[in-house]
């Protein structure tokens, strides 16, 4: 073997050990690589790949006779052979998904070889199909995948768990193209092990319904994890057992995963102590919520500070997830998962808020709050989907009940308990079919219906404001009953293109939607003496309200998209809108009806396959809701109460975003900045008026309006030296209204400035790094009196030192400042950690919090007022954890 074809052999031998296999149906792809004499070449690399996505299937070396042999298991149509090598040109042949023999002619390419540098391609792509190798972006300081998102130029992965490409939220998370977890992907970001995944797959421009995939634009991406060939068909087990002090502490998991051709599965427990919110997990971040929030009742408790969540949370959770899909002979899926989740938690501040009353002194109201809350929730889905290029169907059940109760002590002069039991039960149905008969022609039938019940008390000692509540009367409790039921159906039509006029495509639209909902509360007291509680039964205390909302429409949809790169929707819908409002307390009905009109377009344009521009505009048109129509009293919390006059409020605007996206693979660099608009009109306006501390909301039929401009962009790029990424993120928002405060008008302007800068890294073997900054300045202006500005700045810089033996020192340091924050304004934690791997066993001691800061001062300002909070947080501890994976 020559020096060059052993060069060869091993440049690539780096690379396509990077792969792993797709299992699926066999095709065998075979031939002989010749030179240009017709003799067999050997030690040629050939690489099969499968279309679109580019994504390496299979790979081999040609032999001493030049002859070759690859094999398929996949169900892409079309694929794609390669050869390549030093000193050869590199040559490729598209093929059709069949057994068949492919030669090759090598041709020898003359180079001045001075230093060979063996290194993998870290992104590559096809059309809108990114791929990242994970290999090239993790080091052994990471254990999960989520924990390599967050070094890929053009990823962010928020604190909250959701993932962005280049600024802007992705609409699916797949795992070996199958849709486990239905938007709850932080399930798979936070257990599927990084060294489990060879590719991550960015999938732009991505319509989930094949069946529109020519038809309706999307300028969304999706993320699709490629597994390694070793972990499917294979159940692997991952466990965790934390101990630690003080107080006791325990952080504990087991999970098992099961990833195969037709079925895929992730069962697991988590339980701790220790403040991780097991909650982030189960939410979802791609569902639509059709209910409105009627959480009408609360405990006035501490609000959580804006610091690593982990810091101040004390908790006691366990959780329970169990997710399966199943994929049937004709590749149709369904999905069964199940999630329980029992949440316990304790909070405690001292807090001062200031309330600025026009003409008269500012408001200071000074509270010493502890609270606990406990939640049982449990949910659960099903799903059926079919989903090819000629029909989608799609129908999606889901079902949850919540079990809430919060205690709250506040200490404000006097000692007062508020007592809070809410509990929740929600089923909802989703059902989609899409036919296309071809030419983008068929039709879209959409069905979505549900309904929620929300019953909740709140208690209240001793009885507080006798003069509103029992006549002027000391009493011992004041308890405030409320029930919120709902129900709704929304049914829309689409028929798909079956009109053309020149290049336009028109879709007429047709849908009935209805929304049905009660509002049923009471008021309640109990005497000096205690004994049995005696209802308030003045009308100004009670309400009895049935609402009922019906809404047709008709209209078109236009699409034009002559040109590859130009793609316009135009909506044109028309709405009568009829609303029944009884109230029965009152003996009051009224029936409403407008006719409204909402245009809207959808622009996309790519400048060449690096550049893209996307646009939106529309004009909406809304109601009102139940909750801002009440007429009778509600205590909402120990010092907030409510009560509207019962007119309706109508609210219409309009508002659009235009971005502009650009990519280059080769570099690894990303980038997108946008701007925001939004315009709104209404004929109401909802304020405060104070009555000592008492809150009581009052509402004036006002014309008014409230608009507001953002701007902002991002830009992300990777470097091949010391595996460097750079990312910078800046925004800046502005925004004016008007508030209504003591039955008067007060302008209110804001104007803030975000920007957040990361910057990774492995600077060599044995060191890696990350650090975040994040700068933030807030003004506001009230009429022509300017409040105080905000300037917060904070920093999280982590740095793992990999020392022989398999040890690594973790150190993490985290610092915040706040310009407006009473007392010290500078507040910062450092966290060590030692690691250790033994075999499969990982041991992990992290002392948090080592100079034992136990309070975190901070302030913000909302509408006319201002909030400073002293807020207790974990105290210094110590936690082992041991960890294991099974086979």
């Amino acid at each position: 073997m020559n020096i060059k074809k052993f060069i060869t052999y091993l440049f690539l031998s780096f690379i396509t050990a990077s792969y792993a296999t797709i299992s699926t149906a066999q095709t065998v792809v075979q031939g002989t690589v010749t030179d240009e004499k017709g003799q067999g070449t050997s030690y040629v690399s050939v690489v099969l790949r499968q279309l679109p996505d580019s994504t390496i299937s299979s790979y081999c070396y040609s032999d001493n006779d030049g002859r070759y042999q690859l094999t398929y298991k996949g169900t892409s149509k079309r694929l794609l052979v390669s050869i390549s090598g030093i000193g050869i040109i590199h040559k490729y042949k598209e093929i059709d998904n069949r057994s068949q023999t492919v030669n090759f002619r090598a041709v020898e390419e003359a180079i001045k070889l001075r230093e060979v540098v063996v290194q993998s391609k870290r992104i590559w792509g096809a059309k809108d199909t990114i791929n990242y190798l994970v290999s090239s972006f993790s080091d052994k300081n990471d254990v999960v995948i989520g924990d390599v998102l967050k070094k890929m130029p053009g990823i962010t992965v928020e604190d909250d768990g959701g993932v962005k490409y280049r600024g802007k939220p992705i609409n699916k998370f797949y795992i070996e193209n199958m849709d486990l977890l239905q938007g709850r992907y932080g399930i798979a970001t936070n257990n599927i092990s990084a060294k489990d995944v060879s590719t991550v797959q960015v999938l732009e421009n991505h319509q989930p319904v094949k069946a529109l995939e020519k038809i309706r634009i999307s300028n969304d991406a999706a993320i699709n994890l490629k597994l390694k060939d070793s972990v499917k068909g294979v159940l692997s087990i991952m466990a965790q057992l934390g101990i630690g002090a003080s107080p006791l502490l325990w952080e504990n998991q087991l999970t098992g995963m099961y990833f195969a051709k037709k079925y895929q599965s992730i069962v697991g427990y988590k339980s701790n102590n220790s403040g991780l919110d097991l909650s982030r997990e189960l939410r979802s971040f791609t569902a639509r919520n059709a209910f409105e929030n009627e959480n009408i009742l609360g405990v006035s408790m501490p609000s959580p500070p804006s610091i690593d969540q982990q810091r101040y949370l004390f908790n006691n959770s366990n959780a329970v997830t169990v997710n399966n899909v199943f994929k049937t002979k004709d590749d149709n899926e369904l999905n069964f998962n199940l999630y329980f989740l029992n949440d316990h938690e304790n909070r405690e501040s001292s807090a001062r808020t200031s309330y600025y009353l026009p003409g008269q002194d500012v408001l200071v109201i000074d509270e010493d709050m502890a609270s606990s809350r406990n939640q049982d929730r449990l949910e659960t889905e099903l799903r059926y989907n079919r989903n090819n290029s000629k029909n989608y169907l799609n129908n999606y059940l889901n079902a949850e009940g919540t079990w809430d109760n919060s205690l709250g002590a506040v200490f404000s002069g006097d000692a007062i308990t508020q007592r809070l039991k809410k509990s929740t039960f929600r089923i909802n149905n989703s059902f989609q079919w899409v036919k296309n008969t071809g030419d983008e022609r068929g039709f879209e039938l959409t069905s979505n219906t549900g309904f929620r019940s929300t019953p909740q008390t709140l208690s209240v000692y001793p009885g507080q404001y006798a003069d509103i509540f029992n006549s002027g009367n000391p009493y011992t409790m004041l308890r405030q009953q409320a029930r919120f039921n709902s129900f709704y159906l929304n049914n829309r039509m689409t028929l798909l293109s079956p009109l053309m006029v020149g290049r336009i495509r028109i879709s007429p639209t047709a849908e009935a939607n209805l929304e049905a909902r009660n509002l049923y509360s009471k008021v309640y007291t109990q005497g000096e003496q205690g004994g049995a509680l005696a209802v308030n039964r003045a009308d100004s205390m009670n309400n009895d309200i049935n609402w009922l909302k019906y809404t047709t429409g008709v209209g078109v949809g236009l699409k034009y998209g002559a040109l590859r790169n130009l793609r316009l929707e135009v909506s044109l819908p028309v709405y009568y809108q009829g609303i029944c409002f009884d109230n029965r307390v009152r003996a009051d009905k009224n029936n409403i009806s407008r006719f409204f009109f909402q245009p809207s377009a959808i622009l996309s344009y790519g400048f060449s396959d690096a550049v893209n521009l996307d646009a939106n505009y529309g004009f909406y048109h809304a109601t009102g809701s139940l909750q801002s129509m009440y007429t009778g009293y509600i205590l909402q919390n120990y010092r907030s109460l409510n009560r509207y006059d019962g007119n309706l409020a109508e609210l219409q605007g309009n508002g659009g975003s235009i971005g502009l996206s650009y990519k280059d693979l080769g570099s690894m660099l990303f980038a997108r900045g946008n701007i925001n608009y939004n315009y709104t009109e209404s004929n109401m306006m909802y304020g405060q008026n104070f009555k000592g501390i008492l809150s009581i909301t009052s509402a004036i039929e006002q014309p008014n309006s409230q608009q507001g401009v953002s701007m902002g962009g991002n830009i992300s790029k990777g470097f091949d030296w010391k595996n460097t990424l750079v990312t910078l993120e800046a925004n800046y928002g502005i925004n004016s209204s008007e508030v209504l405060r003591q039955n008067k008008l007060v302008d209110y302007k804001t104007h803030g400035l975000n920007i957040t800068g990361i910057v990774s890294g492995r600077p060599s073997s044995f060191l890696s790094f990350s650090t975040k900054g994040i700068w933030g300045r807030y003004d506001s202006k009230m009429d022509m009196e300017k409040t105080p500005t905000i300037k917060s700045f904070v920093n999280q810089t982590s740095m793992d030192i990999n020392l022989p033996k398999d040890i690594t020192v973790n150190l993490n340091y985290e610092y915040y400042y706040n310009n407006t924050s009473m007392g010290d304004k500078h507040l910062s934690f450092t966290d060590l950690g030692l690691s250790y791997t033994w075999k499969r066993i990982s041991y992990k001691l992290f002392w948090n919090n080592i100079f034992d800061t136990n309070q975190y001062v901070s302030a913000y300002y909302g509408d006319l007022n201002t909030y400073q909070q002293i807020y207790q947080i974990r105290p210094s501890n110590i936690m082992l954890r041991v960890s294991f994976k099974l086979r």
